[in-house]
């Protein structure tokens, strides 16, 4: 019901304090969510350690370049996502 509530208040343009908005309760928590998912410092990380890898002969030419362009479309798309 407060679901309803929010969404109706929201459409008429008011707002409710924080912490009784259940839809911002709501973005928040995706929001957290998201920072957590999509971290860049953690897959420029990934990143770095792919390639000491591919420099110590670990993975084949083709093993980095395939990751590295995986790794950097997941950084796009996190840098996008959290902006």
């Amino acid at each position: 019901m407060f679901l309803i509530d929010d969404i109706i208040l929201r459409s008429l343009g008011i707002s409710m304090p924080p912490g009784l908005d259940m839809i911002g309760t709501i973005e928040q928590i995706q929001k957290q969510a998201y920072k957590e998912i999509y971290n860049p410092e953690k897959i420029k990380s990934q990143i770095k350690e792919n390639r000491l890898l591919y420099e110590f002969g670990e993975l084949t030419r083709e093993e980095y370049e395939r990751t590295n362009a995986e790794l950097m479309h997941y950084l796009k798309v996190a840098e996008e996502i959290l902006r």
